[in-house]
């Protein structure tokens, strides 16, 4: 009895400080938790934390599922990867020296999408090929050293795991908008600290996920 208690502690554990961790280097839907907090209002910027969330949950969900094929697909394609590590790094470099080049940014992640913000929380934590890489990973080791999960496990043990990783996520990012509301007021017109933020979120993020593939 004590042991199947501490084995539901541990798939609990096991999804929530992955999805937690995991959710520290910067992505979209970082950036858009950031920059919608600031622009707008933590409530806002929230609503976006529920919709990435759950959209944690489902990539974990087609990993535990689809985990062979996309490995496959990925392993054969490693080009796609760094593309879309580059791409960030390199938005984020320009955005950081926009003075320098004379860009001139707009925030696509507020104003232009005109859909709700849980939604575009969903879509972005959906549309990212790294970390859907990562649960693959993830899930693996978890299976190698910890425990056994897959499809067929018990229900209790997957919907405590992906517990974890919803609420995970959740804390993270709603970390992200605590800061991001506390900075909101020391914004200036001519130098917004909104560009530095995401510059910077953009760069350390593409550099902690470019060292993470090498490991991989």
């Amino acid at each position: 009895m004590v042991y199947d208690i501490i084995m539901l502690l541990v798939f609990l554990l096991t999804g929530f400080l992955a999805s937690g961790l995991g959710a520290i280097p910067a992505s979209s839907s970082n950036v858009a938790v950031v920059t919608t907090t600031l622009k707008k209002s933590f409530k806002k910027g929230f609503k976006i934390t529920i919709g990435a969330a759950i959209g944690s949950v489902i990539l974990s969900y087609i990993a535990l599922n689809y985990s062979r094929m996309f490995t496959d697909f990925f392993e054969e394609n490693r080009w796609l990867q760094y593309s879309f590590v580059f791409t960030f790094f390199v938005i984020g470099v320009l955005v950081l020296l926009r003075k320098r080049f004379k860009l001139d940014f707009k925030n696509p992640l507020s104003e232009n999408w005109q859909i709700g913000g849980f939604w575009k929380g969903l879509f972005l934590a959906l549309l990212n090929p790294p970390a859907l890489i990562f649960w693959i990973v993830l899930i693996s080791i978890a299976n190698r050293y910890l425990f056994t999960l897959s499809k067929f496990s018990p229900v209790l043990n997957l919907i405590l795991f992906f517990a974890g990783i919803f609420f995970g996520k959740i804390i993270t990012l709603y970390y992200y908008g605590k800061m991001s509301d506390h900075f909101k007021d020391r914004q200036q017109k001519n130098n917004p600290i909104i560009y530095n933020i995401i510059g910077a979120a953009l760069v350390v993020g593409s550099v902690v996920q470019f060292i993470r593939m090498l490991m991989d």
